[in-house]
């Protein structure tokens, strides 16, 4: 009963580990679900283990590979004549375009046939290890290996799969241990059988312990640098992007490389916001690009087609640009009024704001005047005036945006009075209230079926600035506040001119940066900076007399970023680093962080607690083993004979061996050798009371014979 107990442990244990090579083949595949391969690999795994011959199995696995193909991929059913002729031409074809390393035309059903005859092998092999040869422990590191690369390599989290398999992997090794220590001529098989239920619970509660102490303890980050990126490059498969401009931002996430190549050049009064396009179509994942768009051709030295802020003020300035390289678009700050350049015309998208020029671009010049951004104009705009259809159209959320994102928003906002304080209280909460840490090496890519800001907000809380101000657009949308997503890049970083009326700033790809921008009634479009270790260069300003008379200087709330200065930057531009460039700043930030939440909670102590008291109960529960060690570990060191015949009376009294009061010493060697099977017990007994009674032989030790005899007598208490 015990036997059939274990094999069928050892079988559901056995589905249990190799289930885990299915669950992210389904998820990567797309497959509706793992039901029917699971299904598969239990019935393999029973054919195996019930002994069934080869040319049962063999056509078993056939069919069975034909059905569950069929159920995943037959559009007319598994026993229609199309699925059987389709079967075996995909089979053929595919097996032919593996021999000529055609891999782009094999097909998902292909794929899935060769899993199934995989997981086949992987059944026999699992089982051929269990029982035969009672060890797991190769299948064991090839799950956790080939778990370790889906995680490492694809957007499959196994990270609780590996856990999961250990935890089986540890299982079937004690059960398989057993399985050998229990077999004939076996040391411990009696003892085993004796104390099995003991045994196995003290087992499964050492394992619960470690697994609680190991998920409940704090860990820290890892020391040495992640390798995994290095592999990634020398295998062709690396998926950091590199810092810069894209027009592709359909899936956001991720980690990113620093680049500090020179994008341009700009010799203008102020740093600006270099402004390529806007995006309003979030997605869950990233910002959807328009299927449909409106070109506007205008020519150099014409108005300026797109118009963001509602008022300018001041006399018109120069910004002069300079690529590095031809350019297919052109960066324009806010406030543009015109573009002069060589190339004649260009092609405004008024859905994106894109410019494009009709010919690659390297050098232009840019008319520009300071947009108003008012606060009290702002704090008292009337949001009712707006069209209907244009707030629906910038207050776009996808329909599975976990709720919570609304809710948080409304939790930060609940003490704003105006639309303007609620656009400060999310863009204070992201960059100002410690809550989120700025990085771009520590990103993480968003999970399958997870939002991307839901993701940052409550999960991770680390990211550059995409995360940020995906993540403000979303929040304000919440709140019904018409907000997009904007892109281009930073100021730089700029040196004076000799005459200091000027600044050349240099734009790297480290620059790359996005924001949001809020509509408001009587100011237009208004950039925010949520970017935790940024500031925004654009100027704020209370309508005063003094600003009135004076529009074109900076008042003293300006950003910092907007004023070049060689000798006190702004964290963008330190070491040369932007919006994708994780600055000092922010590293020790991130730094400091984590050593504060390192800290020991008052629950800790009771680890140490419990591992004692497991510890002394399984002293208590294998005493006796434990004595039978000990004695043998004497023996080992030739002892004096005496003192070894008295532990061996001990280890015999652990054991149940208990000498009675009216027996003698040599009735009491009878009685155990009676029951132990034996009379090497009252050989030593004679041998004793010889040397007590010998006036010559005094304390002497033990003899080879003599260790014989001991020995003997351990391994039959032992079984």
């Amino acid at each position: 009963m015990k036997k059939k107990l274990s094999l069928i442990l050892l079988f559901v244990l056995s589905v249990l580990l190799i289930s885990e090579w299915i669950y992210p083949f389904a998820e990567l595949t797309e497959l509706s679900t793992a039901s029917w391969i699971i299904l598969f690999i239990t019935l393999s795994l029973a054919s195996f283990f019930t002994h069934l011959r080869y040319y049962w199995t063999i056509p078993l696995h056939i069919v069975m590979i034909y059905v569950v193909a069929g159920i995943y991929y037959a559009k007319d059913g598994i026993f229609s004549g199309l699925w059987f002729s389709s079967f075996f031409q995909i089979t053929f074809s595919g097996f032919s375009d593996m021999v000529q390393f055609h891999s782009s035309d094999i097909s998902m059903d292909f794929i899935l046939i060769v899993f199934l005859i995989a997981l086949w092998l992987l059944s026999y092999i699992t089982t051929y290890s269990i029982l035969r040869k009672q060890r797991i422990m190769s299948v064991l590191i090839l799950t956790v290996s080939y778990l370790a690369v889906i995680n490492t390599f694809t957007d499959y989290n196994s990270s609780w799969a590996i856990v999961r398999t250990v935890l089986e992997g540890f299982l079937l090794l004690h059960l398989a241990l057993t399985s050998r220590i229990a077999t004939p001529n076996r040391l411990n098989g009696n003892s085993l059988k004796r104390n099995g239920i003991i045994y196995h619970a003290f087992i499964l509660f050492l394992l619960a312990v470690f697994v609680c102490s190991s998920l409940m303890l704090p860990k820290k980050a890892p020391i040495w640098p992640d390798p995994v990126p290095v592999i990634r490059d020398a295998l062709g498969i690396n998926t950091t992007r590199t810092v810069g401009y894209s027009e592709d931002d359909t899936e956001l996430g991720g980690a990113v490389k620093k680049d500090n190549a020179t994008v341009f050049k700009a010799h203008t009064d102020n740093g600006h916001y270099w402004r390529v396009e806007s995006k309003r179509i979030y997605t869950g994942v990233g910002w959807a690009n328009e299927k449909s768009t409106e070109l506007q051709q205008f020519s150099s030295g014409d108005n300026f087609p797109i118009q963001l802020s509602e008022e300018t003020t001041g006399a018109a300035k120069t910004a002069e640009i300079s690529f590095e390289a031809s350019s297919e678009y052109a960066p324009y700050p806010y406030g543009t009024q015109a573009i002069n350049s060589a190339v004649d015309t260009f092609n405004a998208n008024l859905t994106t704001e894109k410019i494009t020029p009709t010919d690659t671009i390297k050098n232009y010049t840019i008319e520009l005047k300071t947009p108003v951004y008012n606060i009290e104009t702002m704090q008292k705009a009337d949001f009712s005036t707006l069209p209907d259809s244009f707030v629906s159209k910038y207050t776009q959320t996808p329909n599975e945006l976990p709720k919570r994102v609304a809710t948080l928003a409304n939790k930060i906002t609940k003490d704003a009075d105006s639309i303007y304080d609620k656009t400060k209280a999310i863009e204070s909460y992201l960059s100002a209230s410690g809550e989120f840490t700025y990085s771009t090496d520590d990103a993480k890519e968003t999970p399958n079926g997870a939002d991307y800001v839901d993701q940052f907000l409550f999960e991770t809380k680390i990211g550059y600035c995409d995360n940020f101000s995906t993540s403000m657009v979303i929040m304000l949308r919440t709140l019904g506040i018409p907000t997009r997503w904007a892109k281009g890049y930073t100021p730089g970083e700029g040196e004076k001119d000799a005459k200091g009326d000027k600044a050349t700033y240099t734009i790297t790809n480290n620059n790359a940066h996005s924001w949001p921008e809020v509509f408001f009634p009587g100011t237009g479009w208004v950039p925010f900076e949520p970017t935790a270790t940024f500031s925004n260069p654009e100027n704020f300003q209370e309508p005063t007399t003094e600003t009135a008379n004076k529009p074109d200087t900076p008042n003293e709330s300006s950003s910092e970023a907007s004023k070049p200065d060689t000798t006190e930057k702004t964290p963008e531009q330190t070491d040369g680093s932007s919006s994708t460039g994780e600055t000092k700043q922010a590293e020790q930030a991130k730094t400091d962080k984590v050593n504060n939440t390192l800290k020991i909670p008052s629950w800790i102590w009771w680890i140490p607690v419990g591992l004692i008291v497991a510890i002394a109960a399984a002293a208590f529960i294998f005493r006796r083993r434990i004595r039978s060690y000990l004695l043998l570990r004497t023996l080992k060191k030739n002892p004096i004979f005496s003192k070894t015949y008295l532990k061996l009376l001990k280890s015999l009294a652990s054991y149940g061996y208990i000498r009675q009061s009216n027996e003698t010493l040599r009735q009491f060697a009878v009685r155990v050798d009676t029951e132990l099977g034996t009379n090497n017990f009252s050989k030593l007994t004679k041998i004793h009371e010889s040397n007590i009674y010998s006036q010559t032989s005094g304390d002497r030790n033990v003899t080879t014979a003599e260790i014989k005899l001991f020995i003997q007598i351990i391994t039959l208490l032992t079984k």
